[in-house]
């Protein structure tokens, strides 16, 4: 095995996948509550250390050389996004940390900081996005509201249902650890980890928005670092390979 060529071959594989984190995070720029992936650089181990099948092919003078780089899932970005008017009853933005809680499919608790919700001619409380999954109220169960009377929600979540407080919460959550928060499609997040409520600072904002985290400038140049990036390696993988066909030729009788 030629080790520069797997050495960079593992780098124009780390910066492909690069890409496509980057990529999926340009095409939310304007997804409402959007929090961009993260993605880091991180040094691999020797290639017979990873697959152990490998180890027939290491050789003394490479045996303590890394391999390479790989690309890392490094979380999600949960930085306050900017917050826009709308002028909806039925938008709602979240100001500090915290999310709003959807049921999913088959029952579980999701999460999502995406306030574009709806409401049905029930008056069942739903997401735009995510297709139209019910918003749970604080009690666990989804939060229904009188659709005939003019919609008001508190900072701290209360409904008031025309002019009349009513005893209905919107529920607002938070999550222990960030780095068990996964990604399940929609702009919802699943957590693996344990749930605790919102600081007293987090608000919830009726008629309002809070944009993507995504700022297209900032990705678009990342994007074309690890381009530049890319190149390099495949230029390697080419000069490697011209060197090679050159060895094959030495001592070959015409």
């Amino acid at each position: 095995m030629n080790y520069g060529l797997y050495l960079s071959a593992a780098g124009a594989k780390a910066q492909l996948d690069r890409q496509a984190v980057i990529t999926n995070n340009l095409a939310n720029a304007n997804t409402s509550g959007f929090k961009r992936d993260l993605v880091v650089m991180q040094s691999r181990m020797n290639a017979a250390y990873e697959d152990p099948r490998m180890a027939a092919y290491r050789l003394p003078i490479v045996k303590d050389i890394g391999g390479g780089v790989d690309a890392m899932g490094d979380g999600i970005d949960l930085s306050q996004s900017t917050i826009e008017e709308t002028g909806n009853p039925t938008d709602l933005a979240i100001s500090g940390r915290g999310f709003f809680m959807v049921q999913g499919e088959n029952g579980e608790q999701l999460l999502t900081r995406d306030g574009r919700f709806m409401l049905d001619q029930d008056g069942h409380v739903l997401t735009v996005a995510a297709g139209n999954r019910p918003v749970l109220s604080k009690d666990g169960s989804p939060l229904v509201v009188d659709p005939n009377q003019k919609l008001r929600i508190d900072p701290d979540g209360t409904v008031w249902e025309g002019g009349q407080i009513t005893d209905k919460k919107l529920a607002l959550t938070d999550v222990s650890d960030p780095r068990y928060l996964v990604k399940v499609g929609g702009n919802l997040l699943k957590n693996n980890g344990t749930l605790k409520p919102v600081s007293v600072d987090t608000k919830m904002l009726q008629y309002k928005l809070e944009n993507s985290g995504v700022d297209p400038m900032q990705e678009i140049i990342t994007m074309m670092e690890g381009q530049r990036a890319f190149e390099a390696n495949t230029k390697m993988m080419q000069f490697q390979d011209t060197t090679l066909s050159q060895l094959n030729t030495v001592g070959r009788v015409a």
